[in-house]
């Protein structure tokens, strides 16, 4: 199935996310870094996009997992910061463990305040990004 264009993609992904504030956070930390949902192999390897039908809304499910074990087998190869903010948000939706310090060190200033806010997402606060300044 082909998938749809990046907000939609978005949209799909939050819609999915919706209930749980870890889940929605990890998908918003994504969103906000801006490389991930952009790369067709992590779309591929671990997207499921399932379009509207019949009224319903369109949903795109991340297989964290899959993920996961991509990371760590070398199949998403990637640099020190972007493999950073997919740890946190793997840790974030599945409870995948990070080591929070090299992984916080390798974040420049943008992409730091971006995980603050998915930790206060996760915490309860939706409105954490209002923080960050800007609207993927």
């Amino acid at each position: 199935m082909t998938l749809p264009e990046l907000p939609h993609l978005l949209e799909a992904a939050r819609a999915w996310a919706r209930g749980s504030y870890a889940v929605e956070a990890a998908v918003e930390l994504l969103a906000h870094h801006g490389t991930w949902l952009h790369r067709r192999d992590f779309l591929r390897m671990a997207v499921e996009y399932a379009p509207a039908t019949y009224g319903q809304t369109p949903y795109a499910s991340i297989s964290w997992d899959t993920l996961h074990s991509a990371l760590f087998n070398g199949l998403l190869p990637c640099s020190n910061s972007e493999a950073a903010v997919l740890r946190i948000a793997l840790s974030l939706a599945e409870g995948h463990p990070v080591d929070l310090g090299p992984a916080i060190t390798r974040l420049d200033r943008t992409n730091l305040a971006y995980v603050l806010a998915a930790i206060r997402h996760a915490g309860g606060d939706r409105h954490a990004w209002a923080s960050v300044g800007d609207t993927p």
